[in-house]
C-alpha cells in the first residue's frame, strides 16, 4: 500500500512503505501474542481491569463505552461552545510569549476537525536543546518500570542485563518538575488551539515521553510492543495531542503513522469491539483510501497535532532509537486525586541498582 511521506517541509512526497508493513509480519511470536489478545487469559484480565474502572473512575468508563460513538462526539461538539468557561484553559502570558507565536490557530483548528491532524508545529531549537540537556541528567525507565531507571547514555548497559532489550523506557513527573515541559504545557497558542478544538473546558491531562528503540523479535516489554499496530484511543468525549519528535525521524527511524478522517469515518466493526481496538492493516484498507494513511517524517522538535480517536500507530525504529514526546488535552482529567498521566509517586521510583552509585539523585 502506498503511503505519503510528510517531512519536516510540510510537502508530500511519495515513498515506498513495504519495510513498514514488514514491521506487523516480521515477528511471528509477538504476532501471535498479538492475535491472542482475546485468549481466556487475557479476556479475564481486561474483564478484571474493567470492573477496577468502574469503581475508580465510575465518569471514565461512561467515556469508554458511549464516546467511542460518532454521534456522542458530535453532540459534545455541539454543546462545547455553550459551556462555561473553565479556569484550566487559563493562558500565561500573550501570543508574543508563545513559542508558536507565528501558529495561525484559525487553521489549525479548521484541519483538525476535518483531518484529525495537523502537521508542522514545531519546537525552536533552542528550547530543544535546554529539554534535552534536562532530560539527559534523569533517569527514564526500562518498559515504565518504577524499579529500573536509568540514564539514556547507559542503554547498552541495561541491555546486558536482561534476556531481551526493552522496546520502551518511559520518563516520569515531567509534568511537574521539568521546567520546558511546564513552560510547553502553558503556552498561550498551545492552550488556545486546545480550547478552540475541545471547548472551553480544555483540561490538561499529562505528558507521554518515552524512547522506543530497536528491537528484532520480542522484547522485554513484549506489550509495550502492541503501539507499532493501529488503535485508536478514547481519552474523552473530545480530546487532542501536541506530539513532539525530540529525534530525528525518518521512514526507519519508528515515524508516527496515522489515519486521516478516520477519527470521523469508522466501520460499526471498529467501533463496537469493546474488547480490543488494536486493527490490522489489512482490515483497515478495506475501509480508509490509501492517501489517507499518512507517515510523518522530521528532523528533531517537529511536531503535530492529532485527535488521537484517528487510527494510528508508531511503526517500530529499525537502526535508530526514537523520542517521542506527547501533552495529551481533554475534557476531563480522569486520573486519581487530579494528579497527571505522567505522575508517579517518587518514593517508587529508582535507579537500577547497577546505576545507583553512580548516579547523584
Amino acid at each position: 500500500m502506498s503511503q505519503i511521506n510528510y517531512y519536516a517541509t510540510n510537502q508530500p512526497v511519495e515513498a515506498e512503505a513495504s519495510h513498514l508493513l514488514e514491521s506487523e509480519t516480521q515477528s511471528p511470536d509477538l504476532s501471535s501474542k498479538i492475535a491472542n489478545d482475546l485468549s481466556y487469559g487475557e479476556l479475564l484480565r481486561k474483564l478484571t481491569y474493567t470492573i477496577i474502572d468502574i469503581i475508580r473512575k465510575p465518569r471514565y468508563f461512561l467515556v469508554f463505552a458511549f464516546a467511542r460513538f460518532r454521534t456522542v462526539r458530535y453532540i459534545y461538539s455541539f454543546f462545547a461552545e455553550l459551556l462555561i468557561g473553565s479556569k484550566t484553559t487559563a493562558t500565561t502570558g500573550d501570543d508574543s510569549t508563545s513559542l508558536f507565536s507565528q501558529a495561525d490557530t484559525i487553521n489549525i483548528v479548521k484541519t483538525l476537525k476535518q483531518d484529525g491532524v495537523f502537521l508542522g508545529f514545531s519546537l525552536p531549537q533552542n528550547f530543544l536543546s535546554q529539554l534535552m540537556q534536562s532530560l539527559n541528567n534523569r533517569d527514564c525507565y526500562a518498559g515504565g518500570r518504577p524499579d529500573i531507571g536509568f540514564r539514556i547514555a547507559h542503554k547498552a548497559q541495561i541491555d546486558k542485563v536482561f534476556p531481551q532489550p526493552f522496546y520502551v523506557a518511559r520518563y516520569f513527573n515531567i509534568s511537574h518538575d521539568c521546567p520546558q515541559i511546564v513552560q510547553l504545557v502553558n503556552d498561550p497558542k498551545l492552550r488556545e488551539i486546545a480550547t478552540k478544538y475541545i471547548g472551553k473546558q480544555a483540561k490538561y491531562t499529562g505528558s507521554s515521553l518515552f524512547w522506543t528503540f530497536p528491537v528484532e523479535g520480542e522484547s522485554s516489554d513484549w506489550e509495550q510492543q502492541k503501539f507499532r499496530y493501529y488503535h485508536y484511543d478514547i481519552d474523552d468525549v473530545s480530546g487532542v495531542r501536541f506530539c513532539f519528535y525530540l529525534t530525528d525521524v525518518t521512514l526507519d527511524n519508528g515515524p508516527h503513522v496515522c489515519i486521516k478522517g478516520s477519527h470521523i469515518k469508522k466501520s460499526l466493526s471498529h467501533v463496537l469491539n469493546y474488547l480490543s481496538r488494536i486493527q490490522p492493516e489489512t482490515e483497515l484498507a478495506k475501509v480508509y483510501d490509501p492517501e489517507q494513511f499518512v507517515t510523518i517524517t522530521g528532523s528533531s522538535g517537529y511536531g503535530f497535532i492529532e485527535d488521537t480517536f484517528c487510527f494510528h500507530k508508531g511503526a517500530p525504529p529499525q537502526n535508530q532509537p526514537r523520542l517521542f514526546l506527547q501533552l495529551h488535552f481533554a475534557v476531563h482529567n480522569y486520573n486519581q486525586e487530579q494528579s497527571y498521566l505522567d505522575v508517579r509517586d517518587p518514593k517508587t521510583l529508582r535507579s537500577y541498582p547497577l546505576f545507583q552509585e553512580t548516579y547523584v539523585q
